[in-house]
């Protein structure tokens, strides 16, 4: 993680060239009823505490959930006290947690989501925005894949329907990303 690298590796005064890019439309929605879902393993974390700590700054009614996961809960668990906190505040209204190497099968946050399979189409029919931070390799198309067979499972609908519900999503800014 660049802190380590930052406070460990690099000495003090010592110059780094950096840049700064931009995450295009990645952005919570103009009405803070709007419920938000975001879906942030590992480090992809980051920006959903910056989506959290707004709605708790501004006072937005609308409801947030979190999917986050890592390997294991003991020594992966980013930001714990900081999301009981945001729960217990009630602008984190659900917290879904997947630890990959906890138990005898892997977990990960595309099976949490799947698990909550009814709740998450409910959330989207309500208008909900659905975000996805993190690995762009596996992790954001397994869970694409996941949250599109959500839709053609619990809407009733076909693969191509659901793929076309996922499209109009991200053509109305309901479906965003930000991969790496």
């Amino acid at each position: 993680m660049t802190s380590t690298f930052l406070d460990d590796r690099i000495d003090s005064g010592a110059e780094l060239k950096v840049y700064v890019q931009k995450a295009h439309g990645f952005t919570l929605p103009q009405d803070g009823a709007t419920p938000i879902i975001m879906v942030g393993p590992g480090t992809g974390i980051a920006p959903f505490r910056a989506f959290l700590q707004e709605r708790q700054a501004s006072r937005a009614p609308g409801p947030s959930w979190l999917f986050f996961g890592h390997q294991r809960r003991n020594t992966d668990f980013f930001y714990e006290e900081e999301l009981a906190e945001l729960q217990d505040a009630g602008t984190l209204k659900r917290l879904s947690l997947a630890w990959s190497r906890d138990g005898d099968k892997k977990v990960y946050v595309q099976d949490k989501m799947r698990e909550e399979a009814d709740e998450i189409f409910a959330w989207l029919e309500r208008g909900a925005h659905f975000y996805i931070c993190g690995d762009a390799l596996r992790m954001a198309k397994d869970v694409e894949t996941a949250l599109t067979d959500i839709i053609a499972s619990r809407g009733s609908s076909s693969p191509d329907d659901a793929k076309a519900y996922v499209e109009a999503l991200r053509s109305s800014g309901r479906y965003q990303t930000d991969v790496y």
